[in-house]
């Protein structure tokens, strides 16, 4: 059994179990991969996974437990590569940062500046991720860090940590009646046709939940999870916007903004690890200057909290709001 083996598994995994996704992912061939599959699954004599003619459709019962297995071993191994470069290149290395394309745009770009002026040696990566459709959970991924607006529930490996908070604004098209108005209420919004995020996400969580407080409920007729997508269907006239406030700071001459401040709650965004991988210092540092409550000390003193505990700590904490 070799440690390639079972990093090809893994990705081939993590990949939707698609050899050829994971091939490209991992710049090697297809039939590579393939063999080093057969060979381990003959070693072990199991078969890892289903197959549907040459294409995988996903693992068996005992690859389950296989592929879960060899990912703890291929983290320990990360982990002690890690820990010695710690020591003999602690300026050096690679840091994966997966968000969402608002966040990459709106907030994250003096932390990478201010990050690559400071380590040139570390190369930055950074993806687009989004929590699963079916639930609040971060897909399995090779990130070092996730920072998502999207509320996210608990997982067994995963830190999960309140990076800061963010608003809601409303958008209006200029020539709107309520464009002139400065104070916009729940009752008058709940009689408009609103255009804001699709359901389940966190901001419409919060819209619905005002709303619903106030005994009214909203006529969407447009949802989407792009800020962008929801200015383009107000600047058609389409009807009125609700998205986040750093979404609104590049935005037509044509459309007028108000802040949602006291009618709809604030909302937590998050920097999501596994707790696994060892935290280089230049990790710590990216962290603290993009959340800067978020210190080494306070990291290691409530990565380990449960979600709740962790939320409890922070109540007494003050957290940059985003608006």
């Amino acid at each position: 059994m070799k440690l390639q083996q079972l990093r090809y598994i893994r990705e081939i995994q993590r990949n939707g179990y698609n050899i050829s996704l994971t091939s490209d992912k991992l710049f090697t061939s297809q039939p590579g991969i393939s063999k080093q599959v057969a060979l381990l699954e003959d070693e072990l004599g199991v078969q890892i996974f289903e197959r549907q003619g040459k294409h995988l459709s996903g693992p068996t019962e005992i690859g389950k437990q296989i592929i879960h297995e060899a990912s703890q071993m291929l983290e320990i191994e990360e982990r002690i590569k890690a820990l010695s470069a710690s020591v003999t290149s602690p300026d050096m290395g690679r840091l994966n940062v997966y968000t969402t394309n608002a966040i990459a745009k709106f907030l994250l770009p003096q932390t990478v500046q201010h990050f690559m002026k400071k380590y040139p040696k570390v190369a930055l990566h950074m993806g687009t991720i989004e929590p699963e459709t079916r639930g609040n959970a971060l897909p399995i991924g090779p990130y070092d860090f996730s920072i998502v607006a999207q509320d996210i529930d608990e997982q067994t490996d995963l830190a999960i940590l309140p990076a800061y908070k963010w608003s809601l604004a409303l958008i209006i098209p200029s020539d709107h009646p309520l464009a002139k108005q400065q104070n916009i209420t729940l009752e008058q919004l709940a009689n408009e046709k609103l255009i804001s995020y699709e359901l389940k996400s966190t901001g419409r969580s919060a819209i619905d939940s005002a709303f619903a407080k106030a005994g009214l409920t909203p006529n969407y007729v447009v949802t989407a999870m792009d800020a962008e997508v929801i200015k383009e269907y107000v600047s058609l006239g389409v009807g009125l916007g609700i998205i986040a406030s750093v979404a609104t700071h590049q935005i037509s001459d044509s459309i007028t903004v108000r802040s949602l401040e006291g009618l709809i709650p604030d909302c937590y965004a998050w920097i999501c690890y596994n707790k696994n991988i060892y935290l280089q210092h230049y990790m710590y540092e990216f962290i603290e200057k993009f959340a800067p409550h978020l210190t080494r000390t306070i990291i290691q003193n409530t990565a380990h909290l449960s979600k709740k505990a962790m939320m409890q700590y922070f109540d007494e904490r003050q957290l940059m709001t985003y608006q």
